[in-house]
């Protein structure tokens, strides 16, 4: 993983012909974007403080991966009893209750989050597919999430290690915690896609076809066999999937806990030492 991530990348000039070096519309969009988060992040630094922010953003970033989930849930064909056990697994693992921020800073986070990580929301009365190739390497092209999450954490980073004095704020510290960070953007991803995952092997395996005694009777013995062992393995599937699910929200929500430990342990630590 690059150790930090640079928002603002100049034209590179060969020495020889002096023409600029045209890159992707992609990579100037991405950077782009990159200036308008870490201008947006200030403000709120200067503003809300350093701890405020980084506060707000774990809310907003959770109650936003917690809205994604519950439209993946909706736009499903699961029954409703079970989409309701599924939402409230997810509201109870998705809720970080002690991280606290002002409401003000909460509100101008929802709106970046809302800005720059969507995740995944679907039109409504579109059913949950597996992802395609180009959806899974959306996600790890470089506008990713983790990209974007990695870079909002480094900011963080800056932020807080910045509230001591000026000689604690060393290029070796911030690099080590922008590594620690952008690895927990890492690791939010993953759960939240892979909780994805599992509401797609769920759809999946509870649509198989029952059929009635009646029609079990009618079949060979081969035929009943073959159905029965099929009908088994779906359920197999959909217990296995729905008890995944709870446990990748788990985790989700332990990484979120880490990343508030992560920015409460190096960012006090400063002031004290500054007072």
């Amino acid at each position: 993983m690059s150790m930090l991530l640079h928002p603002i990348r100049h034209l590179h000039h060969h020495p020889q012909q002096r023409r600029a070096v045209s890159r992707p519309q992609s990579s100037l969009r991405s950077d782009k974007n990159m200036q308008r988060i870490g201008s947006r992040l200030q403000s709120m630094t200067d503003d809300y403080g350093a701890e405020d922010m980084a506060a707000g953003f774990i809310n907003s970033f959770t109650d936003h991966a917690f809205e994604s989930l519950n439209q993946q849930l909706r736009d499903s064909t699961l029954p409703g009893f079970i989409q309701e056990q599924l939402h409230d697994t997810a509201k109870d693992n998705c809720s970080i209750s002690n991280v606290t921020a002002s409401p003000d800073c909460c509100r101008m986070m929802e709106s970046l989050c809302k800005e720059f990580l969507p995740l995944q929301n679907q039109p409504a009365n579109v059913t949950l597919k597996k992802p395609t190739t180009l959806e899974i390497d959306t996600l790890q092209n470089s506008w990713s999430w983790q990209r974007t999450l990695n870079f909002i954490y480094e900011k963080m980073v800056f932020s807080l290690i910045s509230s001591g004095t000026p000689q604690e704020a060393n290029e070796k510290t911030i690099s080590w915690l922008a590594v620690i960070s952008g690895s927990i953007a890492a690791i939010q991803i993953q759960f939240l896609q892979a909780a994805m995952d599992n509401l797609n092997t769920m759809q999946e395996n509870v649509s198989f076809s029952h059929k009635s005694q009646e029609a079990l009777d009618a079949m060979t013995c081969d035929e009943r066999d073959c159905y029965i062992k099929l009908r088994d393995g779906c359920r197999r599937k959909f217990i296995t999937a729905q008890s995944n699910y709870r446990a990748n929200l788990h985790l989700f929500q332990l990484a979120t806990q880490m990343l508030s430990t992560l920015f409460s342990l190096f960012s006090k630590p400063c002031r004290f030492r500054a007072s």
